[in-house]
């Protein structure tokens, strides 16, 4: 048997043993939901009620303390072979909330109270009401570091104006962090994010999801006509056009996508290869051949995201009071796009493969092969980063060349 990935730390290995359990429980949902492109709102719950959302919030502040990236997305794969859509969404939100972790982290490390304070009361604050955040990030012909939505300040906050694709989890979500560009105190543009519920007026979730895969993952367009936010909705930012202050807020946000990826085409394979042994009759060559195939680019798969996942660990540990930023973030961001990009691919064969040892029992649309080969095939145009938009990243990387996300 194949070994699995393991978390590295305790909290890690509980919150795997919970994936697992979960995965369980909304994976004999998940054929429905696909079916139906329905929302899975009673597993969302069932999510939720379970605490996991909480996962990367430390213990002190009411979470389940896996601070550890690595740990979160060993999770996230077992996760993923219950229901992937789902999956999809609770990533965002661990993507999302990774960062404010770390910059709380950064703070305390750094003796900044002023700033340590408010992050660890607003942690606080999410774990104890259960807050659960989609991201409404992508656009339309999308320059990544430039939203089209946009944030104007009014006497007493801001307005907020746009529209959003592919916002996972919207239907269910309490706050949508949502990327937009604004004029900062010395009039320059910035790219910031405006924490906006989800019932404020004004916020349209439009029911409009209707993919070849991820179907119940509720990726909507959302609609935000002019929707009036507190002055405290949005804060900070980075000048517009900054991508490496992009990358750094993304990058293990791509790792994400890929172990939703990789726990798709483990449960693919798992299934297809029980199938084979229980059936007892004797394989033939290509039958062999085939399974054999799955089993190196799983080993690989699961070699490269730990890899990935470890790098981003260390290098936050290794830059603690800043999080880092220039070219050593810039590195790690391209070794987790590298993965992504791998996973991405090699997952899609894997699947392909189970699919193909499966006859045409597989190829009915009740199957569970016929939802990965569908599921499994969304991570390549994800962001960050979509694969064509990775591969000219890593490129210019690779020949010395000025880099660029646009």
């Amino acid at each position: 048997m194949p070994i699995e990935l393991t978390a590295t730390t305790e909290p890690g290995a509980r919150l795997v043993a919970l994936a697992e359990a979960l995965a369980d429980e909304i994976g004999a949902r998940a054929a429905e939901h696909d079916r139906d492109g329905s929302y899975p709102f009673e597993s969302f719950a069932a999510v939720k009620r379970s605490g996991y959302f909480t996962a990367p919030i430390p213990e002190h502040l009411g979470g389940l303390g896996v601070t550890s990236a690595h740990d979160v997305l060993v999770a996230s794969t077992r996760l993923a072979r219950g229901d992937a859509s789902l999956t999809l969404g609770v990533n965002m939100h661990f993507a999302y909330l990774l960062n404010v972790v770390r910059r709380w982290h950064a703070a305390v490390v750094s003796g900044n109270e002023r700033r340590a304070k408010p992050l660890a009361d607003s942690l606080r604050q999410i774990a104890a009401d259960g807050v659960v955040f989609a991201s409404a990030v992508s656009e339309i012909r999308q320059d990544l570091t430039r939203p089209a939505t946009t944030a104007t300040r009014t006497a007493d906050g801001w307005i907020v104006s746009g529209r959003k694709v592919f916002s996972t989890m919207s239907p269910a979500a309490d706050v949508l962090y949502t990327a937009v560009t604004f004029s900062g105190d010395d009039g320059r543009e910035r790219y910031g994010y405006a924490m906006v519920p989800r019932e404020t007026d004004g916020v349209i979730v439009h029911d409009d999801w209707d993919a070849l895969g991820m179907r119940s993952s509720g990726s909507n367009t959302v609609s935000f006509e002019d929707v009036p936010l507190p002055a405290t909705a949005l804060r900070g930012g980075f000048p517009v056009g900054d991508w490496t202050a992009y990358v750094e807020r993304n990058v293990d946000a791509g790792l994400f996508h890929a172990a939703a990826a990789l726990g798709v085409a483990e449960s693919a394979h798992t299934l297809i290869t029980r199938r084979l042994a229980s059936s007892g009759a004797e394989p033939d060559a290509r039958t062999r051949m085939q399974a054999a195939e799955n089993v190196v680019d799983l080993a690989a798969c699961r070699a490269v995201l730990s890899r990935a996942a470890s790098l981003i660990d260390d290098h936050f540990a290794a830059e603690a009071s800043s999080n880092g930023s220039g070219e050593g973030v810039t590195r790690v961001f391209a070794e987790a796009q590298a993965a992504k990009t791998f996973i991405g691919e090699a997952a899609v064969r894997i699947v392909d493969r189970a699919l193909s040892l499966s006859g045409g029992a597989g190829y009915l649309n009740g199957s569970p092969l016929a939802r990965a080969y569908r599921d499994v095939r969304a991570v390549a145009f994800m962001h960050p980063l979509g694969a064509n938009r990775a591969y000219e990243f890593l490129g210019q990387l690779a020949l010395g060349r000025e880099t660029s996300l646009h």
